[in-house]
């Protein structure tokens, strides 16, 4: 049962932090093929992190390559 009234310090004093300078805020939607998203969870199993942050990781190297 929920204690009445709430609790006042959430969302101020208990916020996760994942250890980023900034927050993600922003997203972005990409079609593949359901191959594709199997490969990618199997990726992330086996280095221990999740799809997201491989999708992340891709995007920063292209960047880093093709922008100036």
């Amino acid at each position: 049962m929920p204690r009445p009234g709430g609790n006042p310090d959430f969302g101020t004093k208990y916020r996760f932090d994942y250890g980023r300078e900034k927050p993600l805020s922003a997203q972005v939607k990409a079609q593949i093929l359901p191959e594709t998203k199997q490969q990618l969870k199997d990726l992330a199993d086996q280095q221990k992190c999740t799809v997201p942050d491989i999708i992340r990781a891709a995007i920063d190297e292209y960047l880093q390559k093709n922008v100036e």
